[in-house]
Formats: C-alpha cells, sequence, structure tokens
C-alpha cells in the first residue's frame, strides 16, 4: 500500500464519520424536538399525557408494559428511528433498555438550533 492509498483511505474513514455524525444529529432532532409530528398519547385510565418527543417516552416507560413496546415502535419509527423500531420489534421485553440506550446515545449529537 503505498502512501497515497493510506492517505485515501484515512479520508475515506473520516468523510464517514462525519456523514454518521450528521446522520445522528439529523436522527437527534427529529427525536428530541419533532417539528409537525403528532405526540405519542399515553392513556391510563383518568389520567392521560401527550408524549412530544424520545425524552419524555424515557421519563415515563414505567408506565408502559413490553406487550405496548410495538406501538412505540410505530411512533418512533413515524418520529424518524427506524433503527430502533426494528430492535424494539426483534425484542419488545427489553423496550426499556432500548429507549435509555437510544436516548443516550443521540444525546451527544442534538444541538439546539
Amino acid at each position: 500500500m503505498t502512501i497515497n492509498d493510506e492517505e485515501g483511505k484515512r479520508r475515506r474513514i473520516v468523510r464517514r464519520i462525519k456523514e454518521k455524525k450528521e446522520e445522528y444529529s439529523k436522527l437527534s432532532s427529529s427525536l428530541f424536538e419533532p417539528v409537525g409530528k403528532d405526540p405519542y398519547y399515553l392513556i391510563r385510565g383518568s389520567n392521560s399525557a401527550a408524549l412530544r418527543n424520545l425524552i419524555e417516552l424515557r421519563d415515563n416507560l414505567d408506565a408502559f408494559t413490553y406487550e405496548e413496546a410495538h406501538w412505540i415502535a410505530s411512533w418512533l419509527e413515524y418520529l424518524g428511528d427506524k433503527e430502533s423500531a426494528t430492535r424494539l420489534r426483534a425484542m419488545p421485553e427489553k423496550f426499556k433498555e432500548i429507549i435509555v440506550e437510544r436516548c443516550n446515545e443521540l444525546r451527544e449529537f442534538y444541538y439546539r438550533k
């Protein structure tokens, strides 16, 4: 491998990292501050709450059962997170861990505008 090949490889890696950061930044914005999207309505008896973003969902996870994971997955997919939706559908019994993990993962990429 020549120096030019190594430099080209390094540039491609840097470009992919920048693209991934941009992708996560856009995704975090769509999940933490969704614009023009309907909230998830959590109805429990006479109490109800409109969950507007991933943080509010995370803060209310104890109100959900794993049987509701498919509804949560559909809402996250609606907000733009197909990856989490797929994971939730595959492992509904781990929905709380998946939500917390995703929230923590994307938090560092969220920049308020």
